[in-house]
């Protein structure tokens, strides 16, 4: 697993396969989705891509709602 910071750090991909959210890695739902993402990636010979956000977007939108 790469990690990268900003996307100028990012490098080409040849054949990505994006998903784009806050992804917790525990909820069933978002298990599926990576699931799903390795899938796309294997048969099209590709790379997946996760692009989340830090801090979390509802921390910026709402900064009073911190639960």
């Amino acid at each position: 697993m790469k990690i990268y910071h900003t996307l100028e750090d990012f490098t080409r991909l040849r054949y990505g396969v994006v998903t784009s959210g806050t992804f917790d890695g525990v909820h069933l739902g978002h298990q599926k989705i990576l699931q799903r993402l390795r899938e796309v990636a294997e048969k099209n010979q590709g790379e997946t891509v996760v692009l989340t956000f830090w801090p979390h977007p509802r921390l910026i939108l709402k900064p009073e709602d911190n639960s």
